[in-house]
């Protein structure tokens, strides 16, 4: 018994004295200098193994043009029972591995495990794995030779027969589970992009593929995904031009990814060039030996890696989420190379721990960058959301805005000063501005105006703030194209509006053109009846509209405007309803010569009998008409009806005229003159008998439809009438554009001809300017004796009233010409 514990101590302490202890013997990797010989040229393993082996001949740096040789060496087992230790390398990037065992000077196996090298066996890949199986009367070696442009790293562990099969097991385990969620991904981010198709994440995309194949011949598992040994070898040789290729798409994906383009545009106008840095750097990865390169693709990683940082700490989306997912995900995944690269560089021991730090690393990062893509999409759908919310031209809140993201609805307050309002400002006259400058420079007058306009309220804390993109405050909602609103309790509207009245009254330089904005302003507060946007919005256009006619600076909404504004609806609905219909119908009143009371003509005056509604007053539904175009459409359905009359009774006017009221809204409008040209020939209609009355508060501008439709109706041989003449404010311009043959009095003046003196001397005035301009005079609306006398005594020509006759069908009209 005692010889067999002296001879099993000596065992242990022989084991000791080659340089392997039995506690190395236990999978972890051994970190101490190896017995080392230097290979000066290429020699057979049968003479390598005679050489000398030191420790101090050990490589220090992770690169070498030489080639090393190893030497383990194990005593004899001492009894029948194979041992069979088992060597494990991890470092599978070497160019040529050899390894050869040797028990006592006979050579017994070799294996080259070489990255560049055929395996010579047929066994299935599980990395490498080395039996050493011990001689039972001669010592044992293992020489191990390597050589590499790359690193010559050799991390080894050596493993019990005993425990081999669970640490083969949980290698394989450790592959499958990496693999397979490296995997699952890739194709969940492949999906990500096939459903968004946003760029970034196409870089993102290549970048994980990648990734992938890197990490596969980092840990060994390439040969799985690439089988085929030419192909093998090739990206093997070429693995820092492989990770090039990722550090390009890593930069490419940050900057579409943190939105370079807007926040630092200086990189995204340069990205181009940026390209071409790692083009050049791709190309000469694949002409370098991978030991002169890898200090050129250090400093470019260190470079990309602090740009990319850079950038996402500096732009101004920072606050994000995504910005800090990405942030989070880059910081772990940069640690995790910076560990693969100590470890590279021979700087870092290779361990149990730091074994699996760039695998680990990069699975957080592609699953943080997972993560914040999803956040990036989420970000991207509410900014879509946001942008439709947006007025692209003043960068305020838009219509949209108001109606859907402002509250939808007030709680009730008992306190009526302390309602909430909405103060809605229109910019009238843009029509004009835009004939005036053109509709790009109109529209940069309307920019400052809204813009000046929020200036002027933030500082007012009186105006409830509008919270907005990027933690900013607005008061102002571009509610469309001339709107702009803005809430505020009903209490301070009276300290709010003359503050801002300056700035609405500012005019603007235009093209060294001073313009002025009308201004149009209506308040409509929160109530019962009115307690939502919607309907706040609506009650303050209808006050502005009010407005318009106000001497004063705004108007408050009230219930009778909502009455009226709704009737007028209805009224406008079954006019169109019963213009579609031909249910209109016209009158005519004679005009009579006032010397010898003859009839020298007649107006067509436009009826219309509703039979929800009666005899509706034009007065009534013409202007209504006029306000939402369809006067344009009453113009034509009258021009046709009166027409058709005259060509089946053409006695009608011979020898007398027929006067036909068209809107200036009608000169405005291009083609008109066509339409009433087509419809003259149509009827044969004699055009010197027809006069145009256009009424004078109607106001004329000088642009290129109404020159060009005047023209060609006086061509054709139409004339002209003022109707209302002196109840405008433009008369003389009028005068000067149409060139009448025609000016009618207005009965405002004729009504109290008699009474006022004014209104004689203005009547007096007319009649001499109708003198003065050769055009006929005619006083309309006479209803009395002494108003017939007191206009003929002033030299007007012709009256028109109820004194002389009613308007009257079109068949008592013929009557009372027969009878004449």
């Amino acid at each position: 018994m005692k010889i067999v514990l002296f001879c099993l101590t000596l065992m242990i302490m022989s084991i000791k004295a080659y340089g392997i202890d039995r506690s190395d013997i236990n999978g972890a990797y051994i970190n101490e200098p190896l017995p080392t010989w230097i290979e000066n040229e290429p020699i057979l393993p049968t003479e390598a193994l005679k050489q000398v082996y030191l420790t101090d001949h050990y490589p220090t740096s992770g690169f070498s043009d030489n080639a090393y040789w190893h030497k383990l060496t194990f005593p004899a087992s001492g009894h029948s029972n194979a041992t069979t230790y088992y060597l494990k390398a991890s470092n599978f990037m070497i160019d040529e591995l050899n390894f050869y065992l040797f028990h006592g000077t006979s050579l017994v196996k070799e294996w080259a495990r070489g990255d560049r090298q055929t395996w010579n066996d047929n066994e299935t890949y599980e990395g490498i794995w080395i039996p050493i199986t011990l001689d039972a009367n001669k010592k044992t070696s293992l020489l191990i030779r390597r050589s590499s442009s790359g690193p010559i790293l050799l991390p080894i562990a050596l493993y019990d027969q005993s425990v081999i099969y669970k640490a083969k097991k949980q290698q394989n385990t450790l592959w499958v589970m990496s693999l397979t969620a490296l995997v699952l991904l890739l194709g969940y981010n492949i999906l990500i992009y096939l459903l968004t198709r946003e760029r970034s994440f196409f870089y993102y995309v290549l970048f994980n593929a990648g990734l992938i194949l890197s990490l596969g011949f980092v840990l060994g598992f390439s040969r799985y995904l690439v089988p085929n040994d030419r192909v093998h070898e090739w990206l093997s040789v070429n693995i820092l031009t492989l990770h090039s290729i990722l550090l390009w798409t890593v930069c490419r994906f940050s900057l579409s990814f943190l939105n370079i383009e807007k926040h630092h545009p200086f990189f995204w106008t340069h990205r181009f060039k940026m390209d071409a840095i790692f083009t050049a750097l791709i190309v000469i990865s694949g002409l370098l030996e991978e030991n002169k390169m890898a200090p050129i693709f250090l400093a470019m990683q260190i470079a990309g890696s602090a740009l990319c940082t850079y950038w996402a700490f500096y732009t101004k989306s920072v606050h994000t989420l995504a910005t800090r997912l990405y942030l989070f995900s880059w910081s772990i995944f940069i640690l995790g190379a910076l560990t693969g690269s100590l470890i590279y560089w021979e700087l870092m021991p290779y361990n149990s721990w730091t074994e699996y730090a760039l695998l680990l690393s990069s699975l957080c990062q592609l699953l943080g960058f997972s993560f914040a893509y999803s956040a990036r999409i989420r970000q991207l759908n509410e900014d879509r959301h946001f942008t439709n919310l947006t007025d692209s031209l003043t960068g305020l809140p838009n219509r949209q805005f108001l109606l859907t993201a402002m509250p939808s609805s007030c709680p009730p307050i008992d306190d009526k000063s302390n309602a909430d309002c909405l103060v809605l400002i229109v910019l009238s006259g843009l029509h004009s501005l835009i004939q005036a400058v053109g509709p790009a420079k109109a529209d940069l007058a309307v920019k400052q105006m809204f813009i000046n306009i929020n200036r002027a309220l933030m500082p007012m804390h009186e105006v409830q703030n509008i919270p907005w993109q990027e933690d900013s405050k607005v008061k102002l909602i571009r509610a469309s194209t001339s709107n702009g609103v803005f809430v505020t309790a009903l209490r301070n509207v009276e300290h709010v509006m003359p503050k801002l009245m300056p700035t609405l009254e500012k005019s603007l330089s235009i093209e060294g053109l001073e313009f002025s904005y009308p201004i149009k302003i209506g308040i409509a507060t929160f109530s019962e009846s009115a307690n939502t946007i919607e309907k706040l919005y609506q009650n303050a256009q209808l006050a502005a509209k009010v407005n318009q006619h106000s001497h004063d600076d705004w108007s408050m909404f009230n219930k009778h405007m909502k009455s009226d504004h709704k009737h007028h609806l209805h009224v406008l609905s079954l006019l169109n309803r019963d213009l579609k219909s031909g249910q209109l119908n016209f009158a005519l009143q004679p005009q009579v010569d006032l010397n010898d009371q003859r009839i020298i003509g007649a107006e067509v005056l436009l009826r219309w009998y509703c039979k929800e509604l009666g005899n509706v007053s034009p007065a009534l539904f013409i202007p209504l008409a006029e306000k939402t175009g369809l006067i344009v459409k009453i113009t034509q359905y009258v021009f046709n009806a009166v027409f058709l009359w005259v060509s089946d009774n053409p006695d009608v006017i011979k020898g007398r005229s027929l006067s036909i009221n068209i809107s200036a809204k009608d000169l405005l409008q291009p083609g008109f003159c066509d339409k009433i040209v087509e419809l003259k020939q149509r009827y044969k209609v004699p055009a010197n008998q027809i006069l145009l009355e256009v009424t004078e508060t109607a106001i004329f501008d000088d642009s290129s439809v109404f020159k060009a439709n005047l023209s060609r109706l006086k061509e054709h041989g139409f004339n002209f009438s003022i109707d209302d003449f002196g109840t405008g404010y433009s008369s003389m311009r009028n005068v000067i554009s149409l060139s009448p043959v025609e000016i009618k009095l207005d009965r405002m003046f004729v009504s109290s001809i008699d009474t006022s003196s004014i209104n004689h001397i203005l009547s007096d005035c007319i009649i001499n300017l109708c003198q003065k301009t050769h055009a006929q005079s005619i006083a309309e609306g006479i209803e009395t004796y002494e108003e017939m006398q007191t206009v003929k005594t002033l030299n007007c020509e012709i009256g028109q009233g109820y004194y002389f006759h009613k308007p009257m069908p079109p068949e008592d009209y013929l009557v009372l010409l027969r009878e004449k």
